[in-house]
């Protein structure tokens, strides 16, 4: 027990890359919880993120591998648009139906996974399906011009990092200095208020529900063009449920979420390392 807690608080920061896998955990649950959060505080569920992801990093992945006319730089951006839009086309049934007619957004996007989850098998055995593939279902690996850049070399540390930070100031100023993150508040604290002050409450869902998608989609395509590079049918990873604990941890707000996502991706490092380390079963370390 001693071995494996010490395994567990000390094995992230033993050395350089251990440190840096915090800050690729991080990347991915702060850009996915911060859309979560916001939809939290409007009341509404964003159970669809783990979706989201898979279809906004196989849009991605499409770009690489279909926009070779323009330079690197301009594709590298582009998929991150794709991957955005990906997620935004995920989450649009989901929160039309929510504003527009009460349906459960919980059950919608929760099952909405599941379709996610064979649009990547569709993709693997077709649009992105690796050349030289052999039968199995696999896209090609990224090629280095398509690859976001690393921060700390020797790890899988990338600019991914400064896009998750760069939003962090994004969601704050929208939360908390616009007139939209004051109506998403009401809305989230009292709706017959919102309702009684004139606030276009359907509106206020959509919005929040599809800046959910945004960036959900958008943490896809950072993670495949900034850490692993390639897709295949074991891609699906649960960071969209970890998000979930993350945004709720944090409180919904924006700063209590950054917060929590570090910590969250403290201690998936190191209960990696005990489970390695100190033979901790792989049941116990992931409940």
């Amino acid at each position: 027990l001693r071995a494996a807690s010490t395994t567990l608080l000390l094995s992230p920061i033993s050395s350089t890359y251990n440190f840096a896998e915090i800050f690729v955990r991080l990347t991915v649950l702060l850009i996915m919880g911060l859309g979560i959060a916001l939809g939290l505080r409007a009341g509404v569920w964003n159970v669809g993120a783990e979706g989201q992801y898979i279809v906004g990093s196989v849009m991605a992945m499409i770009v690489a591998m279909y926009v070779t006319s323009t330079p690197p730089p301009l594709t590298l951006i582009i998929m991150m648009l794709a991957g955005a839009g990906g997620g935004v086309l995920w989450m649009i049934v989901p929160a039309v139906l929510k504003a527009r007619f009460g349906a459960n957004e919980i059950i919608v996007t929760l099952l909405l996974n599941l379709v996610a989850s064979n649009f990547l098998l569709y993709a693997l055995d077709g649009p992105i399906r690796a050349k030289g593939s052999g039968g199995y279902l696999i896209s090609d690996v990224l090629p280095p011009a398509l690859r976001l850049p690393k921060i700390i070399p020797q790890t899988r540390l990338g600019v991914g990092l400064i896009i998750a930070l760069g939003l962090v100031v994004v969601f704050y100023l929208l939360s908390e200095r616009t007139s939209f993150g004051l109506q998403v508040r009401t809305i989230g604290r009292n709706r017959e208020a919102a309702k009684y002050a004139g606030i276009n409450i359907p509106k206020v869902i959509i919005l929040s529900l599809l800046l959910a998608g945004a960036t959900a989609g958008l943490a896809g395509a950072v993670h495949v063009s900034g850490v692993i590079y390639a897709l295949d049918p074991g891609y699906p990873s649960g960071y969209g449920f970890i998000a979930i604990i993350v945004a709720m941890l944090g409180g919904t707000s924006v700063i209590g979420t950054t917060i929590a996502a570090f910590v969250m991706s403290y201690f998936i490092v190191g209960a990696e390392a005990m489970q390695s380390a100190a033979g901790v079963p792989f049941s116990l370390v992931y409940t």
